[in-house]
């Protein structure tokens, strides 16, 4: 069941990579790393949909003869394996030294294939079940694991090169996300390089009494981790900016409600100081359009309220928030300032005069940016409803 959604989702999300990479080849037909990282998608996709339950059986009847999708299986990963090698050797190296390095490697690679057929041919293996079983069922014949061991050895020195050139061009990328993306290609191949150790360490418990054989599961819960690890790694530094966007809108809209009761206070008290007329309290928590702009706005005109409200406040008040500029609880005092303010009622405010003597509530720090600004009037906006809250005296100090 496990094994089956398993090789489902490696075989959509290596689909999906391959779809989503397309349009790029595209445009860039000849751009060698491009069109090597869809090759891989490609083969990658085809090593898991040929071995799915689904398939299998029909391909083995088309092509006429057992385990053909075994075969097919294990050509696919040496191709894709040569293909993400080829991938990151466009990207890391001069293009001199990038063209030297591909050609020896798909001839090294082209070698093996062949080597590999042939020697699968030779073998024959005859035994034959679902996938999860048929690579175990014929490992017990010698000749078989002779030629998977050889199968596990390109796979490994594939994968161990992949590790090599991922972790070497991830430490000179300056770009976060092609930097990630490459941190996680090493990181899935290594998990393949285990995943080959403990094949090798099956074989070894087949064919001697002394050594236990591992859990039979462990083979595609790591090999199919590493896929998928890998899959991520290769389509990151597409969709991974993306996420940044998300974020930031996110966290502005996070931002715009919890000033939200602060500003709320403001404007009944004040509502000369929005330009436009606000939603009902109804729709308060659908997100404005440009959000950015509507944050930047409700900023500013919790700032110009601060401004009027100033002259009503209680001296007290005020003298605490003087003194505790840069402290803890200047958020708390800021708060209790503005609460004194409110309560004072309308009748004591008065708009800023045209000398410009009037002050702010809060004296604005210097070069603070905009979103050191909004973290400054959340904790206001928390603290000035905690003064709401039961044993909090009016000042915002306890009674």
């Amino acid at each position: 069941m496990f094994y089956t959604l398993f090789s489902w989702a490696c075989a959509m999300a290596t689909l999906a990579a391959l779809l989503y990479r397309l349009p790029k080849l595209l445009s860039n037909a000849k751009n060698v790393a491009v069109l090597a990282l869809c090759a891989y998608f490609l083969f990658n996709s085809i090593s898991y949909f040929v071995d799915l339950d689904n398939f299998r059986g029909h391909l083995t009847e088309l092509l006429g003869f057992p385990n053909a999708t075994t075969i097919a299986v294990q050509v696919s990963v040496v191709i894709l394996t040569a293909s993400q090698q080829i991938t990151i050797v466009n990207l890391a190296l001069p293009p001199r030294d990038a063209r030297r390095t591909t050609l020896w490697l798909m001839v090294g690679f082209g070698v093996a294939i062949g080597v590999l057929v042939l020697l699968f041919f030779a073998v024959h293996p005859h035994k034959h079940a679902n996938a999860q079983e048929t690579v175990y069922l014929n490992l017990q014949d010698r000749g078989y694991a002779l030629y998977f061991t050889y199968y596990l050895t390109i796979c490994a020195a594939g994968r161990y090169q992949t590790v090599l050139f991922a972790f070497r061009y991830a430490r000179t990328v300056p770009e976060f996300w092609l930097r990630l993306g490459m941190w996680l290609v090493a990181g899935g191949s290594a998990l393949i390089l285990v995943y080959c150790a403990v094949r090798y360490w099956q074989i070894v418990a087949l064919h001697t009494t002394q050594v236990t054989a591992p859990w039979k599961s462990l083979f595609w819960l790591i090999a199919d981790s590493g896929t998928l690890i890998q899959m991520v790694g290769w389509t990151i530094p597409l969709w991974g900016p993306k996420l940044q966007i998300i974020g930031c809108w996110l966290e502005n809209y996070r931002s715009y409600l919890r000033l939200a009761p602060l500003w709320q206070a403001l404007y009944s008290a004040v509502p000369g100081i929005a330009l436009e007329k606000p939603p009902s309290r109804r729709h308060a928590w659908v997100p404005p359009s440009p959000l950015a702009y509507h944050l930047y706005r409700r900023v500013i005109e919790i700032r110009d309220a601060e401004l009027i409200l100033r002259q009503s406040a209680d001296p007290i008040a005020l003298h605490r928030l003087d003194q505790a500029q840069g402290l803890p609880h200047e958020a708390l005092c800021e708060a209790a300032v503005l609460r004194s303010a409110l309560k004072a009622g309308l009748d004591k405010m008065h708009s800023v005069d045209d000398s410009g003597e009037a002050q702010s509530v809060r004296q604005r720090t210097p070069g603070l940016s905009l979103r050191q600004e909004i973290v400054t009037l959340i904790h206001v906006s928390k603290a000035f409803q905690a003064l709401d809250k039961p044993g909090r005296a009016t000042n915002g100090f306890p009674g």
